[in-house]
């Protein structure tokens, strides 16, 4: 894998990014789509730890919360920025669900991803950048505690519904402008 580089690759809004992992993390499942995305081949993502497609500018905060969520059997999202083989980045809203077995044990979790418009960007590269600050500066329990505080003053107990509002909210205004222009037309 190459260095970060600062060159963002468009997400296809049409097409799906889905993953299945283990309860560890590891990938058993990727679809084609994701494959092109990551630039990886599909051997090298299969059995592989998802964080394979980890970029150094997340908060390690946001996959803690994104753990405890799920070892607690509850779905989360997260809007995260992957970094593909190749260095370069994509930004894509995640929607994880805890997939179980017949006798409704945990046996994996699947992934579904959406492109994320610029727009909706700001909030959160704002708020990743501070917690990456805080992490390396003072310690991921402080982030952590940073960001339970921050989703209490805006009135959100945890940060996937923080981040659903975020990407619903925002492309809500982002539709309703481009209506209202289509309706004056």
């Amino acid at each position: 894998m190459l260095a970060p580089l600062d060159i963002e690759v468009e997400v296809d809004s049409k097409k799906e990014i889905i993953s299945v992992t283990d309860r560890r993390g590891v990938i058993t499942f990727c679809n084609e789509y994701f494959i092109k995305l990551s630039d990886y081949s599909e051997d090298e993502l299969c059995g592989a730890s998802h964080s394979i497609v980890r970029h150094p500018d997340m908060p390690q905060t946001v996959f803690k919360l994104l753990w405890d969520a799920l070892k607690a059997d509850k779905d989360y999202c997260a809007i995260i920025k992957n970094r593909r083989k190749d260095g370069k980045y994509y930004w894509v809203y995640s929607e994880y669900k805890v997939l179980h077995d017949k006798d409704h044990h945990v046996k994996g979790y699947s992934s579904k991803r959406y492109p994320v418009p610029h727009h909706v960007l700001g909030k959160v590269e704002q708020l990743y950048a501070k917690l990456l600050d805080m992490e390396q500066t003072k310690s991921p329990q402080e982030a952590e505690m940073f960001l339970e505080l921050k989703l209490d003053q805006e009135g959100f107990t945890n940060y996937s519904d923080y981040i659903k509002n975020v990407y619903k909210e925002e492309l809500k205004g982002f539709f309703s402008f481009f209506g209202s222009m289509f309706k004056a037309a």
